[in-house]
């Protein structure tokens, strides 16, 4: 008998690898999937992006670029502060 099986497996949409934890797990969901994968320390956004938890610049920009922007806090009368930009400390 000839049929298909569908599976899913984990991998960084940063730098292409695979969870490490075994060689290539294969998954019948998707939601089994990400699971595992946070369980194991990655990040899984909302629209199934996945990031490993290596700790270099490329993984580190791609989780700065899911975070909301700072807030800017203005109040009416406010004096806004100089804090100049000196580097020399």
């Amino acid at each position: 008998m000839i049929r298909a099986i569908t599976f899913h497996i984990v991998t960084c949409d940063v730098c292409g690898d695979e969870d490490s934890d075994d060689p290539m797990p294969l998954y019948d969901t998707h939601e089994r999937a990400a699971a595992d994968a946070r369980h194991a320390g990655w990040i899984v956004t909302a629209d199934q992006r996945v990031i490993c938890p290596v700790n270099d610049r490329e993984h580190r920009a791609a989780v700065d670029r899911l975070m909301p922007p700072e807030p800017r806090i203005e109040i009416e009368g406010q004096q806004s502060l100089d804090l100049g930009t000196d580097t020399s400390r």
